[in-house]
């Protein structure tokens, strides 16, 4: 007696991540949101393109200017241009967030597998250490660890890494317990292959 798996055709797989977007996509409000996002990024990350002045060039005869077709949100007080500070400025933003968002989904991934696996002792230590940091509200847990750290943005990203690392921490050990529970590696621990 054989147990058949159901047919899935090939695009099944597809779908799961597809019918989502194309249902969010369908409004209109959502395409141009999804425009102005992305048209922000390419800005953004082409800065060195975009932008008319180099942002640290300074003319004191435009100085306060206001906005342009030369100066497009006008200029500081230096006479800096600051559409091309904005589109620099934003550089620097996307990468903390990507390198912070980057630094919880490490550290969250890994306290949630260790959590999840060993269970036990380890699993109830690892999850006080999150309930200890979801204890606290974000932005006072953040400040204490610059503070304790230092200024710069390098501690602040690693600051906001830490903060955000309990969300990934619980989604990681939920999803390790839910496989440990299946039958499949039941079984494999039955024939000691796990």
């Amino acid at each position: 007696m054989s147990i058949a798996a159901p047919y899935q055709p090939l695009g099944a797989a597809r779908e799961r991540w597809y019918a989502p977007v194309a249902r969010v996509l369908r409004k209109r409000e959502a395409k141009l949101g999804l425009l102005i996002v992305l048209g922000f990024l390419v800005l953004t990350v082409s800065a060195p393109l975009f932008a008319p002045y180099d942002p640290f060039d300074q003319d004191l005869s435009s100085a306060l200017a206001p906005p342009s077709t030369q100066h497009l949100f006008g200029a500081d007080q230096y006479g800096r241009d600051v559409f091309s500070r904005v589109l620099y400025g934003s550089r620097t933003a996307l990468l903390a967030i990507v390198v912070a968002d980057g630094l919880a989904l490490v550290l969250g991934s890994a306290l949630g597998l260790i959590g999840g696996f060993l269970g036990g002792a380890v699993d109830a230590l690892v999850m006080r250490l999150v309930d200890v940091l979801l204890a606290f509200p974000y932005l006072l847990l953040a400040l204490i660890i610059v503070a304790a750290l230092g200024p710069s943005l390098t501690n602040s990203m690693i600051a906001i890494g830490i903060v955000y690392t309990p969300q990934y921490a619980r989604l990681i050990r939920g999803q390790v317990l839910a496989v440990r529970a299946l039958d499949y590696v039941r079984a494999a621990r039955a024939i000691g292959t796990a």
